[in-house]
């Protein structure tokens, strides 16, 4: 492991801890009707500081934002792990389409890792597909990963559920991936080999697609874990997919593919 990598995974783990969810994060009633709403889910390694920084790229480009966050202070979470956090996120898109976003007002989601699966569950297994309109993940362990259990060791103890919900053999990632995803969905998963917390192994997308060229994976070299959220390149990226979600799907199969450093 070279210096910068060492450097980038010690950034990462002084971030693991989930930051409290600001009040003005989750205010409904500052969305406008007239832009596409972007619902920032997070997970871990992503301080206020880090979601702040998204949050403020998106409304510049014109986005309403509403964030999602894995909370240190929920208790629930503990309990009940990311099952809480996609019923949340159920509930925040209902009330967004009763309220300033109905008719043909966008939502997209856009997930930090652990969010990945929680708006994949909300996606596949709730009905989310009927009520937005495509899925960005970032960092997101498609596959489950191992690195998880370490935290039961630190004071991550706390958010158990949640760590063992991100392993292989979690049921909540069996049956992501056991379900079919739904018909013309788009999901893009954003990853990095420079990400030494989710591994590119953990980021495959392998599931029952009904529309295979509505999948994609993009690899965006040299970020690390929480540098998703803050580096400029990421963003661009993100900004670039959701401006192009609603464009028709032509690829006859998953795209695996590399943007340049």
């Amino acid at each position: 492991m070279n210096w910068r990598r060492f450097r980038s995974l010690i950034y990462d783990l002084l971030q693991v801890l989930p930051g409290r969810a600001l009040p003005e994060w989750e205010e409904l009633s500052r969305v406008e009707g007239n832009k596409p709403t972007v619902i920032l889910v997070s997970g871990f390694a992503a301080t206020n500081r880090n979601l702040s920084v998204m949050r403020r790229r998106l409304q510049n480009d014109g986005f309403n934002v509403v964030i999602l966050a894995l909370d240190w202070h929920a208790l629930s979470d503990g309990v009940r792990g990311l099952y809480r956090m996609a019923e949340k996120l159920s509930s925040v898109v209902l009330e967004l389409r009763k309220g300033p976003c109905r008719g043909d007002s966008q939502i997209f989601l856009v997930a930090h890792s652990a969010g990945g699966l929680v708006a994949r569950y909300y996606v596949q297994l709730l009905g989310g597909f009927h009520y937005t309109d495509a899925l960005v993940t970032l960092a997101t362990p498609h596959q489950g990963t191992w690195l998880p259990i370490l935290g039961l060791f630190s004071h991550l103890i706390i958010k158990a559920r949640c760590l063992l919900q991100m392993t292989p053999i979690s049921p909540l990632i069996r049956k992501i991936n056991a379900s079919q995803f739904p018909v013309g969905f788009r999901l893009i998963s954003i990853f990095s080999a420079d990400d030494l917390m989710c591994p590119v192994h953990a980021t495959k997308i392998n599931l029952l697609a009904a529309d295979p060229g509505a999948i994609e994976s993009i690899e965006l070299p040299g970020v690390s874990h929480g540098g998703f959220l803050v580096r400029k390149k990421s963003y661009r990226l993100v900004s670039q997919l959701l401006k192009t979600a609603q464009a028709p799907v032509v690829k006859p199969e998953p795209a695996s593919k590399t943007v340049p450093a």
